[in-house]
């Protein structure tokens, strides 16, 4: 009698066990790119999202990691001839800056950060300020498949 109460009770838990929680995962893996008349920008994120559902609540865990990389159109050199620089993004998610005192290196033109909260989507338009010695740009980043 034992034996039959294991066959039978063993399954029944882990029939229990597997609707009772239930996740689905989406990813939000983008890059969205675009560029001014001297600056070009690529801000890549890969992110997802868990729908969970347990006991019929739904619930969700997001987590994204980004980087947001600015090139100088022109003579790279000339990037050694600024005294002062300021860029900074913003997106309907996130949003980002960094001061750079000159001269300025390629390496130093980029920054990124990864967490939790809202990911960026597909129609997500991404601002980008650059802002060099008395002199500024403004361009958006765009999805690109």
């Amino acid at each position: 009698m034992r034996k039959i109460l294991r066959v039978l009770l063993l399954p029944a838990i882990l029939l229990l066990l597997l609707t009772s929680c239930n996740t689905e995962t989406t990813y939000f893996n983008y890059t969205f790119k675009g560029e001014g008349d001297n600056w070009s920008g690529v801000y890549k994120q890969e992110a997802n999202e868990k729908l969970i559902t347990k006991k019929n609540k739904v619930t969700s865990e997001s987590s994204k990691q980004y980087n947001l990389v600015l090139r100088y159109k022109g003579d790279q050199s000339d990037l050694e001839e600024i005294k002062q620089m300021k860029y900074t993004f913003k997106a309907k998610h996130s949003s980002g800056s960094q001061t750079i005192e000159g001269p300025v290196e390629v390496a130093m033109l980029k920054m990124g950060a990864s967490g939790n909260g809202s990911v960026e989507k597909k129609d997500s338009v991404i601002k980008v300020t650059a802002e060099w010695d008395g002199k500024s740009e403004e361009f958006e980043l765009k999805y690109e498949k």
